[in-house]
């Protein structure tokens, strides 16, 4: 239970959201975001009418400005990685080792996810909408939460 704190606390911190026009989160520098795990859940839900469900793992999201170099890296072996939006009009978007959104990086931008025996399962209930990233960018700006 302890190396799942430590994961959940590691996927926490490396959680970048914003909104909005100009960037809400800009790093004067290099930006590091690595997650490892070995038999974990990273387990994100949302049930109901409306439900929204967004997981990210070594990601930024929304309108994030990095003046520097961007490393994203997750690693994980024997885990699984689930995202569930369960319910009428019910979203779920999950990035891993992902940009999406506005986001700039003014520098090198490494994505990396390796996985071993694990899985990646998103899912969104009826009329809904799933989108998964995993290192991948999306500029998809309708993606973001609130425009759903």
């Amino acid at each position: 239970m302890k190396k799942l704190v430590i994961i959940a606390s590691a996927a926490l911190a490396s959680l970048a959201f914003a909104g909005g026009s100009d960037p809400e989160i800009v790093i004067d520098g290099n930006s590091l975001q690595v997650v490892a795990a070995t038999s974990s859940v990273f387990l994100n839900a949302a049930t109901g009418d409306d439900a929204y469900a967004q997981q990210n793992v070594s990601s930024n999201s929304g309108n994030v400005e990095i003046d520097g170099t961007s490393i994203q890296l997750t690693a994980a072996r024997g885990s699984l990685v689930a995202n569930l939006a369960l319910g009428e009009d019910a979203y779920a978007s999950q990035n891993i080792s992902s940009n999406i959104g506005k986001v700039s990086v003014d520098g090198l931008s490494v994505q990396l996810t390796a996985l071993n025996n694990s899985g990646v399962v998103n899912v969104a209930g009826e009329d809904t909408r799933a989108i998964q990233n995993v290192a991948s960018n999306n500029g998809c700006v309708s993606c973001q939460p609130g425009h759903h």
